[in-house]
């Protein structure tokens, strides 16, 4: 019969597991920024652009009807809940600040993201996870192909560039819905409309949305990848790798973006 474990010695088991999946992703992240930096050589670009190109059309263009929607129907709604609650305490002119910062600042950038981890996410990691199955990954290094800037960098660098303009489209498009709810219930002139928004909208709600953009791609990227790379040899295994890289990247998107968030107001 096997030994049973004490609850400490599970517990320390599991630390350790944790430590040692922590180390590897780290080691992971770095050799896929060592493989960013070649990436933008001459010759690096021109043999990885294909791909590049390839991810930031699936990873962007094609998500681009979806997101269109979710950001007119998100601006939307978000101003027919407070609308309400402005025009009781004589406060419409602070429209342009509250969709500022719902918006701009975080929904935006964390329902983009979320639509990359479902969309793009599941998808990279259960192809790095056949890569892996298939011996193809095994057959790069056997011909001193580098797989970091090979199959990583291309689909870091598409994400990465995707998410960023997603966001930005998708900002200006929730911005278009507030406009139809304010122009039909206060019959608002959109010169005035845009004056709010412009008064609102300052360089760090910029800065803090746009460099969300840019971290989550990496986060994204990053995870998903790592995960399908950890696969080995059982088809069974792919939506399975699929799955705890997905968990892992909305988690660290939530937190990088609270992070985040908070470092650029205590600046």
């Amino acid at each position: 019969m096997g030994a049973y474990l004490t609850p400490f010695q599970a517990l320390g088991q599991q630390v350790i597991r944790t430590a040692l999946d922590a180390w590897q992703l780290l080691r992971f992240s770095l050799g896929s920024i060592v493989a960013l930096a070649r990436f933008f050589s001459r010759n690096g670009f021109r043999a990885s652009a294909r791909v590049t190109m390839q991810q930031v059309y699936f990873t962007g263009l094609e998500a681009l009807p979806f997101l269109s929607l979710l950001s007119l129907l998100l601006g939307s709604t978000v101003l027919v809940q407070s609308l309400p609650q402005l025009q009781g305490v004589g406060a419409g002119e602070l429209i342009g600040k509250i969709l500022v910062i719902s918006i701009v600042r975080e929904l935006g950038p964390i329902i983009t993201a979320m639509v990359v981890i479902t969309r793009s996410g599941t998808a990279m990691a259960a192809e790095m996870a056949t890569n892996r199955i298939s011996g193809q990954v095994e057959a790069l290094e056997s011909m001193g192909v580098d797989v970091f800037h090979y199959l990583i960098a291309p689909r870091v660098i598409g994400a990465m560039v995707a998410m960023f303009c997603m966001i930005v489209y998708f900002d200006v498009v929730a911005l278009v819905g507030g406009f139809l709810v304010a122009s039909l219930q206060l019959t608002m002139p959109i010169s005035v409309y845009l004056a709010q928004i412009s008064d609102s909208l300052q360089p760090l709600d910029l800065y803090i949305s746009l460099s969300k953009g840019i971290l989550f791609g990496l986060v994204v990227s990053l995870f998903t990848c790592y995960h399908g790379l950890r696969a080995r040899r059982a088809p069974f295994e792919v939506p399975m790798v699929a799955r705890s890289g997905v968990i892992q990247a909305m988690f660290f998107v939530f937190v990088s973006s609270a992070v985040l968030s908070a470092g650029f107001y205590w600046i």
